[in-house]
């Protein structure tokens, strides 16, 4: 599935409603735009078709001189983060229109993007979920280590990509195909069935796929 026009939002939290035959359904509330276009890339001028989007708008004095030079081309505000959205033709789209969570609509899906809450340095028991030595017969201190990681002789090496101790978490992640279980215009809220990588206050990106 193809991955279309899309929002910048910020994961508010985890609830849970009610569908029609009573059964609970967890979702993930994001509040989502609007989020106004800045600028379009086209393919004559960028080599690609895009549009750049703003979100939350903040005074002008909070951004530095390029960015402030940047954002007042569009005369549509100042704001603090700016996404880009490539789209197969963004010929329909002009620069100052303002999106919204009225492109969504229930029952559609989404591929959500965030980056992982991250959780500092980990060993392999927490990070790949390793089993770990056994408790007793002649093992000490050894008990969350990883065991043996390569050979004595040949090739004398640890290959790349061993699951080793090191840092979790904090990455760009994508979940795919989320079902958007309800559509709030007026408080500009999304909500998604099921859970989105990140911690609350989090920034995301919903794009609709097809």
């Amino acid at each position: 599935m193809k991955q279309t026009m899309g929002l910048v939002g910020r994961k508010i939290g985890m609830t849970r409603i009610f569908g029609p035959d009573g059964n609970a359904i967890p979702v993930t509330v994001i509040q989502a735009g609007p989020c106004p276009i800045v600028e379009k890339r086209t393919p004559e001028r960028n080599g690609y078709s895009a549009l750049q989007i703003g979100f939350e708008e903040v005074p002008a004095h909070r951004l530095n001189k390029p960015e402030r030079g940047h954002q007042q081309k569009a005369n549509c505000g100042f704001y603090k983060m700016l996404k880009e959205i490539r789209l197969p033709d963004a010929s329909g789209f002009e620069v100052g229109q303002s999106l919204t969570v009225e492109i969504f609509q229930r029952g559609d899906r989404v591929a959500v993007t965030g980056t992982s809450k991250g959780r500092g340095f980990a060993g392999v028991i927490r990070r790949w979920n390793f089993g770990g030595a056994p408790a007793t017969h002649g093992h000490e201190k050894v008990h969350r280590k990883p065991g043996s990681i390569g050979q004595c002789a040949w090739p004398s090496k640890v290959f790349k990509g061993k699951k080793l101790p090191g840092h979790y978490g904090a990455k760009r992640s994508t979940v795919l195909n989320v079902e958007i279980v309800d559509v709030r215009p007026e408080e500009n809220v999304v909500l998604v069935r099921g859970q989105v990588p990140g911690p609350k206050q989090g920034i995301v990106v919903l794009r609709k796929m097809k």
